[in-house]
């Protein structure tokens, strides 16, 4: 078994709130589970009776105790617009610095080609093989960045996956103000 393809810690989650790490046979926080994720496990939280996953909802009661915490880890108008967004102020900001880095790509490819050209004309043809493999290199360069951005943006996929979860929250939470206002008009 190749060392990166990690086992995926189950973490049941009781009706009494409790959290649970099968793996590790011992009771856990939601601290805990914050510094597995930090260390690069890869964690999945299951209700213990219904085995609904609790993921997306544990990591966002994660991120909410950071910021209890700390007070600053998102800014105010941030938090804003993904409540008014559901989701979609992060989905922007990622589109934006994605974009912003693919411009900044190409950019540098056009001055590597631009660059190349200008080496191949001063040089002449018997250092041409050369200057081909450094542009190839360069190149590959490139691609290995991109491929980095592109699997750092890939991070962000679960943000659909928030957004989800925010609507199912506000859908229960609507169920729950209607069932409440039935029983007061009782």
């Amino acid at each position: 078994m190749r060392e990166s393809a990690k086992k995926t810690i189950i973490i049941k989650r009781y009706q009494n709130r409790k959290l649970y790490d099968t793996q590790n046979s011992t009771y856990v926080t939601l601290d805990d589970i914050g510094s597995m994720i930090r260390h690069g496990e890869d964690v999945r939280v299951i209700d213990n009776k219904s085995k609904e996953d609790l993921t997306s909802i544990t990591l966002t009661q994660i991120i909410f105790e950071e910021e209890k915490k700390n007070k600053s880890l998102l800014p105010l108008h941030t938090l804003k617009n993904i409540i008014r967004d559901g989701g979609g102020a992060i989905k922007d900001f990622v589109n934006k610095t994605t974009d912003t880095v693919h411009t900044r790509i190409s950019t540098a490819k056009d001055s590597a080609e631009t660059i190349y050209s200008k080496f191949e004309d001063v040089l002449g043809h018997d250092e041409e093989n050369l200057i081909k493999e450094m542009f190839q290199k360069t190149q590959d360069l490139s691609k290995n960045i991109e491929g980095k951005i592109k699997s750092t943006v890939g991070t962000f996929s679960h943000v659909s996956g928030l957004q989800n979860e925010v609507r199912k929250l506000r859908q229960r939470v609507l169920y729950l103000e209607k069932k409440l206002r039935q029983y007061e008009q009782r």
